[in-house]
């Protein structure tokens, strides 16, 4: 009996622990609504108001609490997701609903709505293909030039450089490629980028045009140096197979 309760209490606290919201613009049957808004969006206008997100994805957020939590911090997210609502719904000026955005990039959202940055974000996940390129990069399986224990001992040796983005092709790297979401390696060191028209730079290429267009809403990807919006990634030196 006592094993029974403390598995279902197990179960609760694990059920209590993870809150997963799902924002607008992925379609029942796949691909994106002619509407939507991104799910970073939303995770930026709550951090701005003391709620912290544990994880984002293009539309989805997850926030962690504890089996113990109050029904204030409830309250808080409830509160501020219905804020977001109206805020959206009435084109609040990102001056007044995300003022630390416009003081930071007032060139790119200064004078914007709530409304018309969602708009924006949305048309880009689209045109630029976002997430259907992630997920072609990730049914994919790359080539492998050697191993990873290898591709570091080139890496501790600094037999490597700095490689951007639009010269990436075809290049073996020296570390691995971790973009968020979904958070597992996309590419792992010793293996082979592909070509320029392939899944991973695909993937990779509209994550970079993302983070030029909307500062402040950036990627976190291991693996990757961000140089003023041109992504560069560490790969082993031209010629390494002749060393």
């Amino acid at each position: 009996m006592c094993g029974l309760a403390a598995d279902r209490l197990q179960r609760l606290a694990k059920r209590a622990s993870q809150t997963r919201l799902v924002t607008p613009g992925i379609a029942d049957k796949g691909g994106l609504e002619k509407t939507g808004i991104p799910a970073t969006l939303v995770t930026g206008y709550l951090h701005y108001r003391g709620v912290e997100v544990e994880k984002t994805t293009d539309f989805t957020v997850l926030v962690l609490f504890s089996i113990g939590i109050t029904k204030g911090k409830w309250g808080t997210l409830l509160n501020a997701l219905l804020e977001f609502k109206k805020d959206y719904d009435n084109n609040a000026p990102l001056e007044q609903v995300l003022p630390g955005l416009t003081n930071d990039h007032g060139a790119t959202y200064g004078g914007m709505g709530l409304r018309d940055l969602a708009n924006q974000m949305f048309e880009q996940l689209k045109t630029s293909k976002q997430t259907q390129c992630m997920a072609e990069a990730f049914s994919t399986l790359p080539t492998p030039r050697l191993s990873p224990n290898n591709a570091y001992q080139y890496l501790v040796r600094d037999e490597i450089e700095h490689v951007p983005l639009e010269e990436l092709a075809n290049r073996v790297l020296a570390t691995s490629v971790v973009p968020y979401p979904p958070g597992i390696p996309m590419l792992m060191p010793g293996e082979d980028t592909g070509p320029d028209d392939g899944p991973y730079l695909g993937y990779l290429r509209a994550l970079q045009n993302w983070d030029k267009r909307f500062p402040g809403f950036g990627h976190d990807t291991h693996g990757v140096e961000n140089r003023d919006g041109t992504h560069f990634i560490q790969c082993l030196k031209r010629g390494w197979e002749k060393a």
